[in-house]
């Protein structure tokens, strides 16, 4: 007997020793598709879908969509497709419905999503590292006691009820809830699906659909505009400034812009949750403040200073370090968790996340933002790979301690690695 296992180049988004208990699913696929080939019933009802869209991103976006509006929070398609928000913890949860053939209703649904994903450009069911589906069945069940055999028939684990009449179980790794609808006398079953997404090397056109991997978290902009410019300037431009924090307000996205006081001028601290919309904002107002100004405010000593700060994935500084030495970093240094180095006259910093554990990185970029996003691509490709190999002989060092033999290993066109495991 074999077994077959898949070493994708992507494993750092999770621990490696944590590996073996997690279900990896691949970023690019397609979501709501690859949820549902085990559980893609012919009673499929609508889907419950998390997201982290706050309620002003989410009223704006539909205001703009060919859609009717059937009451607050509720909007039908051009298409048939029912949307529905509820607000939780300040996020929105939409609940798909409306269409009655369950594929018809998977596909417009991803459909609606990837629009959603591509409006904002950024993935919109992306909460932490997982997105998390809740499929709502109707079944012939009208009582618990047959719910309970079906669900020990299959093997379901943690099987309980509560006085509101829920039944819930968790079956082959997916919790599953029995609830009763109003207007039934049935039971309605939801099952919760959760994909992990492993979001490294996407491509460019690939941004919109996934989270990309080099996700734009802060922009800074040194100027040369000093403490008696920097109001009538503003005013100049059509933009104001609110004196108590020395924030501008922004008219384009809702993206933030500071003014920081550092050795008597400001520098312009942007930040957002997408990289289009601080490019935006920082394009836009710097093209008026230049004109305002009669000079580029940008530039110090001749030259143009700007820090672009990512988010990144990076948790293991060992791989980390031993990534940016094998792609040439000079001036490699460390203090405690923080690393910095030049790379191709850019110079870099990272500094751990208290809260994630992950690397943030500010890099002073002094020649395009398409060399930045290149050299980062690169580096998120050279360290998947270095913590693919990594994974790998973890589970080789392993199978020699359980005394399993591996049979066969085939590099795949993906850069997955396909073990299969004599057992």
């Amino acid at each position: 007997m074999s077994i077959t296992l898949t070493a994708y180049p992507t494993a750092f988004l999770i621990s490696p020793q944590e590996a073996k208990k997690e279900k990896l699913h691949r970023a690019n696929e397609n979501k709501i598709k690859a949820v549902n080939k085990s559980v893609a019933l012919k009673n499929l009802k609508f889907i419950r879908v998390l997201t982290n869209l706050s309620s002003h991103e989410f009223i704006s976006i539909m205001e703009n969509m060919f859609c009717k509006q059937l009451g607050f929070g509720s909007y039908v398609l051009s298409n048939g497709l029912k949307i529905n928000c509820e607000i939780k913890n300040s996020n929105c949860i939409l609940t798909v419905s409306g269409v009655q053939n369950p594929e018809q209703l998977q596909n417009l649904s991803e459909e609606f999503f990837q629009n959603l994903d591509s409006y904002l450009d950024r993935n919109v069911r992306l909460i932490g590292s997982n997105e998390y589906f809740y499929h709502n069945y109707e079944t012939e069940f009208t009582n618990q006691k047959d719910i309970y055999e079906n669900l020990k028939s299959q093997g379901a684990k943690n099987i309980h009820s509560t006085d509101e009449g829920f039944v819930f179980a968790n079956v082959n790794g997916s919790n599953v809830k029995y609830y009763k609808a109003s207007d039934s006398p049935n039971f309605m079953l939801e099952s919760e699906q959760k994909i992990m997404i492993l979001n490294i090397g996407l491509s460019k056109d690939a941004q919109g659909v996934n989270v990309s991997f080099g996700k734009l978290k802060d922009l800074k902009v040194q100027t040369n505009i000093k403490p008696n410019e920097l109001k009538m300037l503003l005013q100049k431009s059509k933009y104001g400034l609110y004196p108590a924090n020395n924030q501008t307000p922004l008219k384009n996205s809702n993206a933030v812009l500071n003014w920081v006081l550092k050795d008597g001028y400001y520098t312009a601290e942007f930040s957002g949750l997408n990289n289009t919309a601080i490019d935006k904002e920082a394009q836009i107002i710097f093209r008026k403040l230049n004109q305002a100004a009669g000079r580029d405010v940008r530039l110090i000593d001749d030259k143009s200073t700007i820090v672009y700060t990512y988010n990144t994935n990076y948790k293991d500084k060992g791989i980390l370090l031993n990534t940016l030495i094998e792609h040439g970093a000079q001036e490699l240094s460390e203090t405690g968790d923080e690393i910095s180095c030049k790379l191709f006259d850019m110079e870099m910093i990272y500094h751990k996340d208290s809260k994630t554990g992950a690397y943030i990185l500010d890099i002073t970029q002094v020649k395009s933002k398409d060399d930045c996003s290149n050299l980062i691509n690169d580096l998120n490709e050279e360290y998947g790979l270095n913590i693919q190999e990594m994974t790998y002989n973890k589970i080789k060092e392993r199978l020699d301690s359980e005394n399993l033999r591996l049979e066969s290993e085939e590099v795949l066109d993906d850069n997955s690695i396909l073990l299969t495991i004599e057992v």
